[in-house]
């Protein structure tokens, strides 16, 4: 059992954009490759599951962030599981820096799915994940539903080779990805992610094509659906921005 449930990162070139501030799509991966550590340390992660002919899959996220990571920065993330549910698990993260002062907050819903039916699998196909459930919520709440994006179409793509990871479809940080690349660098420049939140609904594969339909419903509040005319709506995301 692994009693070290934080994990240090130092941000680097790759980790930042042009602002020289952490990517959405980089703090997110530091949030799944905490994930995928802690659970490989205490026998439950991927590789573990896929020799049962199981996988994890990301069901829901949330983040919430007083301030991003820079270059040259070193974090923290802390993460827990907070409960085992029969089909879901929810995990949480602490965010911290170097000195020890909390940038933010994350919570993640989980589901084991078979690589064959690509159906989910029920949570106690892997009874040794209660032993480490720790009852401690974190201020940001829970990953939630989030309702749909009526607006514009404001990016698209198509699933190539790249994208495709070990499940077998689009690795979630494309998702992430593609929601980002729906602004431009001025707005960028003048504000800034306070709360990012994405729903998973279905896979996307190898040649799907899909549109990022984007609606502001307040000031600085966007709702994104992720839409391919074959499968319908595959995820839904909602960023929140504070204006500089």
């Amino acid at each position: 059992m692994n009693t070290n449930n934080n994990y240090q990162y130092n941000i680097e070139a790759q980790d930042i954009d042009f602002r020289r501030k952490v990517s959405l799509t980089s703090l997110t991966n530091f949030i799944l490759i905490t994930a995928g550590k802690n659970a490989d340390e205490n026998g439950f992660g991927i590789l573990n599951l896929l020799a049962k002919g199981y996988t994890w899959v990301l069901s829901r996220l949330v983040i919430e962030m007083d301030r991003i990571p820079t270059e040259n920065d070193s974090i923290t993330v802390e993460t827990w599981v907070e409960k085992v549910g029969t089909a879901f698990t929810t995990r949480n993260f602490k965010i911290a820096d170097s000195n020890q002062q909390i940038l933010g907050y994350a919570a993640s819903s989980w589901a084991v799915m078979d690589m064959n039916t690509r159906r989910g699998v029920p949570l106690v196909s892997i009874p040794s994940i209660q032993s480490f459930v720790v009852p401690k919520s974190t201020p940001i709440g829970e990953p939630e539903r989030i309702g749909s994006a009526e607006g514009e179409i404001a990016n698209s793509f198509t699933v190539r080779y790249s994208k495709i990871d070990v499940n077998n479809h689009a690795n979630s940080l494309y998702y992430v990805q593609w929601i980002s690349d729906c602004f431009s660098l001025d707005f960028y420049r003048s504000h800034k992610i306070c709360r990012f939140e994405i729903n998973f609904i279905k896979e996307l594969t190898i040649d799907d094509k899909g549109k990022v339909h984007r609606e502001e419903v307040a000031p600085g509040d966007f709702y994104f659906s992720i839409i391919t005319r074959d499968k319908g709506v595959v995820c839904r995301a909602r960023i929140l921005f504070e204006k500089l």
